[in-house]
């Protein structure tokens, strides 16, 4: 029985370990591989620079890209607890009235199917050029992954649990928290995920267009340079902006399938 134990530590240990040092192999191969075609063929810097010119790029202007985080960063997160909130307020609505779900999601179907790209001037347009545009195209573009699957995971409750939860006398709040919600969960988890990347999305398509500050503008500055290494190196910081926020995600969702009974 130990032994059987030990065994399976070990296997769990290796898939761990493997997980990590797979992508980790792969990324450090593909900088290698750029590095040295990039060196060997002396190609153009203000094409693709070399990844050691783009860290060079992170030191030499550490305080400019630190600087412009916050701005993004606050915007994305804004945006995204407003499409989350509002998100699952239709979807409970949609849930418990066959009415607003045959009013609404025609309607929030038929918005998801035009490019969302084509709405931002009409935000700087309806909101003006200040932050709230950014904001508001950062909820509209990350909304739509909350209010479908979490929609569904509502919907698609097991009617045994329901019929059980009505036979037990149980009320409307107290099946939807006990029954519906922790259900529903898996789908939450995988909508907020693709929301925050999203809202990310929105919050640099807004600073294309109308912001001062902001990964986004200093994309746009370091493009009007010619200064591809900045233009990469504040992709890289919007890349790790995007993974904390989406391994706060990660974390947060494990803590309420905990808490739910889901793990």
């Amino acid at each position: 029985m130990t032994s059987i134990v030990a065994t399976q530590t070990k296997s769990s240990s290796f898939a761990a370990a493997r997980d990590t040092l797979l992508p980790a192999l792969l990324f450090f191969s593909v900088l290698g591989v750029w590095e040295f075609f990039t060196w060997y063929t002396d190609y153009p810097k203000s094409i693709l620079p070399r990844p050691s010119a783009i860290a060079l790029a992170i030191v030499n202007n550490w305080s400019l890209l630190t600087s412009n985080i916050l701005p993004t960063a606050s915007v994305a997160l804004g945006g995204f607890v407003i499409a989350s909130i509002v998100g699952l307020g239709l979807s409970l609505l949609m849930t418990y009235s066959k009415w607003t779900k045959e009013a609404l999601y025609p309607n929030i179907v038929g918005f998801q199917i035009v490019p969302k790209i084509a709405w931002a001037p009409l935000f700087v347009l309806w909101l003006g050029i200040e932050f709230q545009s950014r904001l508001g195209f950062a909820v509209f573009i990350s909304i739509f992954p909350i209010i479908i699957s979490m929609t569904a995971g509502l919907k698609n409750t097991d009617p045994t649990l329901i019929r059980l939860c009505d036979s037990l006398t149980a009320s409307k709040l107290q099946t939807l928290f006990l029954v519906r919600f922790p259900f529903a969960l898996p789908y939450l988890i995988s909508a907020m995920k693709m929301s925050i990347t999203l809202a990310m999305i929105g919050v640099i398509v807004g600073e294309f267009i109308t912001s001062q500050q902001g990964l986004g503008f200093l994309i746009l500055v370091a493009f009007g340079k010619l200064e591809t290494d900045l233009m990469l190196a504040s992709v890289l910081f919007l890349c790790f902006v995007g993974l904390f926020f989406y391994s706060l995600i990660a974390y947060a969702s494990y803590r309420l399938e905990v808490w739910f009974g889901n793990k």
